[in-house]
């Protein structure tokens, strides 16, 4: 068999791929040896992939080459999603499929090239489209391996989260003055972003308006910036009530004590931080 000094790198690069590959389906994930036989295996598929669109003389541009392209821009979106993080949660997946099928279409090239180079085997067409059908069946189940597991990990990480956060949540008490005693009830928002305030409450609480002056603690907030907007719901429709132009008719609060021009206070004016061992805050309402 003669082979080109193309295609001598093209061989070297798919054995050195197919070896290293295969030994990082079944090595433990993540550190530093994983990233280091990853980039090499990487290094590897880009030289195999690149001198295969030099190899195959059928007739110019072909099915090879088109399999070729496919199997860098897996490469690329596997790279670039291990190395940004991106998107988000699902990086891992996205990670883990392209590497996946990089190395997919590296087991089917071998055997095309089992069936093109080996005497015995040619003409096999029955018995070709069975060995690529079982190579498929093999990556579909490793890959359903893989997403399995990323899901409980990724679950593994919420809880561990949800348990940090936890332990880390203080009380936030509110010190209200002017309140109109005994006249309906206090209705208390919380929320943590700019996009959600005033539309979207992260914690809700109603409570009588007993006293001018009163105290109320929210428990278990965890550390990090919030703001609250509260009102007298006098009449206990459960809205606030506005004449023209949406100017509130019962009283309003908001923490800092924050003001708006011309429409409601913005996230910012009312944004305070909350440490794990609580915090305290004074609110006026007014109309």
């Amino acid at each position: 068999m003669h082979l080109t000094l193309t295609g001598w790198l093209h061989t070297l690069a798919c054995s050195y791929a197919l070896i290293i590959g295969g030994a990082m389906l079944w090595r433990a994930k993540g550190g530093a040896v994983h990233r280091r036989d990853g980039m090499r295996y990487i290094y590897a598929m880009l030289l195999a992939n690149l001198t295969a669109l030099g190899v195959y003389q059928l007739g110019g541009f072909n099915v090879f080459h088109i399999l070729a392209l496919c199997t860098l821009l897996s490469l690329a979106v596997a790279f670039a999603s291990a190395r940004w993080r991106k998107p988000g949660r699902y990086w891992l997946r996205i990670h883990l499929s392209a590497m996946l099928f990089s190395y997919y279409q590296l087991v089917g090239g071998l055997i095309n090239e089992a069936f093109v180079r080996i005497p015995a085997l040619h003409g096999q067409k029955a018995m070709a489209g069975l060995a690529q059908g079982v190579a498929m069946m093999v990556f579909l189940m490793v890959l359903s391996y893989f997403w399995g597991k990323t899901a409980r990990s990724s679950a593994a990480a919420i809880a561990l989260a949800a348990l940090a956060s936890s332990a880390q949540a203080g009380t936030l008490t509110l010190d209200l003055k002017g309140v109109q005693a005994g006249q309906g009830n206090l209705v208390i928002a919380l929320y943590n972003s700019s996009e959600d305030f005033l539309k979207k409450p992260l914690r809700k609480l109603t409570v009588p308006a007993a006293n001018a002056a009163m105290r109320v603690d929210l428990t278990d907030v965890p550390a990090g910036d919030y703001a609250v907007s509260l009102f007298q719901d006098i009449n206990s429709d459960g809205k606030l009530d506005t004449r023209m132009f949406g100017i509130p008719t019962e009283p309003t609060g908001t923490s800092n004590n924050a003001k708006g021009s011309f429409g409601p206070p913005k996230y910012e004016a009312a944004r305070f931080t909350v440490s794990a061992d609580g915090k305290a805050i004074p609110i006026e309402l007014h109309k």
